[in-house]
């Protein structure tokens, strides 16, 4: 992670810290609004596009709907069931991650039979200009800290089996792959990987 980017300490409660960046790295994390759904929404929809070029149909990524990832997000932002953290730039919202509890979709056989409480990063998305600069280290750091202040023994992460910048990025974290399972985009079947982390 860029040495620049060094969060501040986490406050007591619920709180997940800020991080604010210097005049000469100015990116700043913090805690998504309900007057982020927009930023968030642009971020996801451009950053399907980018990422998973080449591996998704092209066609499928071309129509994308802004405005039904607008309206999930505003009712994900709503609910308050989840945790979202934001990264802003130039006033811009240019990244988000999405985290909190295990689904219930996510357990599948892998953990049907265990006990333990464990959560889950539910997406993590970066414009694409804003890339290889920590963003994405900083932002999964920041739901390790709150998964351990949880008492979260540890969290999982979904990537598709095509991705290999993601599968790289998580393997760097530590994570252990642990199984996969078949998911449908469109009208393509793909493999999407399971990473385990101890927090």
């Amino acid at each position: 992670m860029n040495e620049l980017i060094k969060p501040n300490k986490l406050s007591p409660g619920d709180k997940i810290a800020e991080i604010s960046m210097t005049e000469t790295y100015p990116y700043h994390i913090r805690r998504a609004t309900e007057s982020d759904a927009e930023g968030i929404a642009f971020v996801h929809v451009n950053s399907w596009k980018t990422s998973y070029a080449g591996i998704i149909d092209q066609d499928f990524l071309d129509n994308i709907s802004y405005e039904k990832r607008l309206s999930s997000w505003k009712e994900i932002l709503q609910s308050k069931n989840t945790q979202q953290l934001v990264v802003v730039f130039e006033e811009k919202i240019i990244g988000f991650v999405g985290f909190g509890s295990l689904r219930s979709e996510s357990r599948r056989e892998f953990f049907e039979d265990t006990e333990t409480k464990m959560g889950e990063i539910y997406a993590i998305y970066l414009l694409e200009e804003h890339k290889r600069k920590g963003l994405g280290k900083a932002l999964f750091t920041q739901c390790r800290l709150w998964f351990s202040r949880k008492e979260l023994e540890s969290f999982v992460v979904w990537a598709l089996a095509d991705n290999l910048c993601a599968k790289q990025f998580y393997e760097k974290e530590g994570g252990k792959s642990i199984g996969e399972m078949w998911i449908t985009i469109g009208d393509e079947n793909f493999s999407e990987v399971c990473y385990l982390f101890k927090t």
